[in-house]
């Protein structure tokens, strides 16, 4: 079963330890790959926006390859459609007490088709973070979201759909170093990412259910222009599961 839009896997980045695989672990196999990419990663270092600071971003979800092959069959996947995934998020600076910053956060994707695809998706994540005036920041932050993708995937003439509701937690760190005008922060972070994840075939009805707890790393650089412009490119790693890279883009107000 290849999955719809908004998916991705490089297992290959993996190769080692994995055991001979059913057609339904194959399949079950898919429905995580394609469910993680779209999980809302931190999207910039920890502690980056005062209280009362406003975000607006773009961001590009990297899709590499994805081999849909599920027993003799090969199924239709996100890369087969798009090589990105977009997706507007905002943030918002809270207030927090002296050294410490906090915000809440919000993205969300309308169902527009591209190319025969499309992703409705809402999610919410709010974080904490010990930022003092030093370049050293570390911070936690809690993520849910919901989505529901359809395109075509057991067939190209029929618009199969992928429900995922996910939630988790992840710590990070950074280390801001001023260039300038400019400032650049690479950060580090881990966490964890529940997938629950149900594929129907739109055909006969059949749902396919895939539900599992996922370990994450991400790294990532951000770089600020002043106090309004910021880039940030993350690579975003499930181990034995995913490989992706993220970029953003935002202005803040």
């Amino acid at each position: 079963m290849r999955l719809p839009w908004l998916c991705a896997a490089a297992l290959a980045a993996f190769p080692g330890a994995a055991p001979a695989q059913t057609m339904l672990d194959q399949e079950e196999r898919l429905i995580e790959i394609h469910s993680l990419l779209v999980a809302l990663t931190p999207g910039t270092a920890p502690g980056a926006y005062r209280s009362g600071e406003v975000s607006l971003k773009l961001e590009v979800i990297g899709i590499p390859p994805i081999n849909g092959q599920t027993g003799g069959k090969t199924q239709i996947t996100a890369s087969d459609r798009t090589p990105v995934f977009p997706r507007p998020r905002l943030a918002v600076g809270l207030p927090a007490p002296e050294d410490f910053r906090a915000f809440v956060g919000i993205a969300y994707s309308p169902p527009i088709p591209v190319n025969g695809v499309s992703s409705h998706l809402g999610a919410v994540d709010a974080g904490f973070a010990w930022a003092p005036e030093g370049p050293w920041s570390a911070g936690v932050r809690g993520h849910f979201l919901v989505a529901s993708s359809k395109g075509p995937v057991t067939d190209p003439n029929t618009k199969d759909t992928l429900d995922d509701v996910e939630f988790g937690a992840d710590v990070a760190a950074g280390y801001r170093v001023g260039l300038g005008s400019f400032s650049l922060t690479p950060y580090a972070g881990v966490g964890l990412t529940r997938v629950n994840g149900d594929f129907t075939v739109t055909s006969d009805g059949y749902t396919l259910t895939s539900h599992t707890t996922n370990p994450g790393l991400t790294g990532g650089l951000r770089l600020t222009s002043g106090r309004h412009l910021e880039g940030v490119a993350e690579l975003v790693v499930f181990p034995g599961r995913l490989v992706h890279p993220t970029f953003n883009v935002a202005w803040n107000f």
